[in-house]
């Protein structure tokens, strides 16, 4: 429930020789806030805590199948008010000599700031926001992480061409050959021919 709002609790009891009704705060301890005296089923006289008065009221009895019942009425509600109220019934015995109590069970009512469907969505508009934070956050952080192994792959890459002396291939040695000795021409000298020249002037003649 919303602050400022009101709430009802009605009473009921199949107990037929009434003497009095009181609405209680069970929590952290029995706290009376109103009490009804009843007197041949009707409000004799009504009493407030301090802290509910004119914020608490009852309405006339009223009959029932099994019994009776009343309903008080609590408005103006606060956070403090938040709590868990009893109905405690006072009655005759059969006797007539001694007035017990019987509690009812309690009624839980909860005051928020809040009506509790937007606190609902509020906080189901925050888990998502902090669901996409946190998507976005991890996204960030793989991609740094895969940054910074690929900038480490590249200076190990770097030092390991600096350091790395490709091998010459082995060239296979030649098989030896003999060598080959060119026997030495000997020169001969041979005098010069001597060619007489011949006039052949004298022999053609038409």
């Amino acid at each position: 429930m919303r602050v400022n709002s009101s709430a009802e609790i009605t009473c009921s009891t199949s107990l037929s020789d009434l003497r009095g009704l009181s609405l209680q705060q069970g929590f952290p301890e029995m706290k009376k806030i109103m009490y009804v005296d009843i007197k041949n089923r009707l409000v004799n006289k009504e009493t407030r805590a301090a802290a509910f008065a004119g914020r608490v009221h009852v309405a006339p009895h009223q009959k029932i199948r099994e019994g009776h019942s009343f309903t008080f009425r609590l408005s103006r509600l606060g956070p403090e008010d938040t709590n868990v109220y009893l109905c405690s019934w006072n009655f005759l015995k059969k006797d007539m000599s001694l007035i017990e109590k019987l509690h009812s069970p309690g009624t839980v009512v909860i005051i928020r700031e809040k009506d509790p469907q937007e606190q609902c969505k509020g906080h189901m508009f925050d888990r998502i926001l902090l669901d996409r934070i946190l998507l976005a956050l991890s996204v960030t952080g793989l991609f740094i992480v895969m940054i910074l192994c690929i900038g480490a792959l590249i200076v190990r890459r770097k030092r390991f061409q600096r350091r790395f002396r490709p091998a010459g291939a082995a060239i296979p040695p030649r098989p030896n050959r003999p060598q080959l000795v060119c026997p030495q021409h000997q020169v001969q000298h041979r005098p010069y021919t001597s060619l007489h020249s011949t006039d052949f002037r004298g022999i053609l003649t038409c």
